[in-house]
């Protein structure tokens, strides 16, 4: 796709786009037949506002773009808290509100997940509370303890894991990569830029690359980011 293909594609997209107390979600492009969805759960005192637009390039090729809302408040913003399933009654407020926008042109099969974070533990539980419904995860800068035959049963194929070198989740991410692509599963480890937690600079492309590996794209080449 074109650099002004992509800008028209962005633009059209970003005019089909709901919000509400359940979050903020843009509906792709083309709506001519169901497409799938990268869902983002933001971290701690946060809102989808603050980060969603972040995300919109990586999800464009491929469908909907829904950030939900965290279901506990605190401070100024949001967090996530309780269960998986807990989680999920979110997610699913949201993806019934985007769906409004172009009613049965969303398809809940083959999603990915994203979270950062406190979403990013979220992210995965949720993806293991609802089988066969989130094959890819991206998730970043959390410490994680997965279980790859957990991941496996919930039909989760193929794993980014994320964070800045200063971060303290680094080095448990990076090994966990490791771990997990040593089970079986597709797992790579992402540097997220020389810096500690929050997002870089260059963050809508570290995730268009991310997005696009979980959701097994052609690679246009060798990645220098995802390891």
């Amino acid at each position: 796709m074109s650099r002004s293909t992509l800008r028209s594609a962005l633009f059209l997209w970003a005019a089909m786009q709901a919000h509400g107390s359940w979050g903020v979600a843009f509906a792709p492009a083309d709506v001519s037949t169901p497409r799938p969805v990268i869902a983002y759960l933001h971290g701690m005192w946060a809102s989808p506002e603050q980060s969603c637009g972040t995300f919109i390039k990586a999800a464009a090729p491929f469908g909907w773009l829904v950030c939900p809302r965290g279901n506990a408040p605190l401070g100024q913003g949001r967090m996530w808290a309780g269960t998986g399933a807990d989680a999920l009654r979110q997610l699913h407020r949201a993806l019934d509100a985007a769906g409004a926008l172009a009613p049965g042109k969303l398809d809940r099969a083959d999603g990915t997940l994203v979270g950062y974070s406190n979403g990013a533990y979220f992210a995965a539980e949720a993806a293991c509370a609802e089988k066969g419904r989130w094959t890819g995860l991206v998730l970043l800068s959390m410490k994680l303890a997965l279980d790859p035959a957990r991941l496996r049963a919930a039909g989760v194929e193929r794993i980014v894991l994320g964070a800045g070198d200063g971060d303290d989740a680094k080095a448990s991410l990076l090994a966990l990569a490791t771990r997990l692509a040593t089970s079986g599963i597709s797992a790579r480890f992402m540097s997220l830029s020389p810096g500690g937690h929050p997002f870089p600079p260059d963050m809508e492309d570290r995730m268009a690359e991310a997005i696009a590996w979980v959701r097994g794209a052609p690679q246009k080449k060798a990645s220098s980011i995802l390891f």
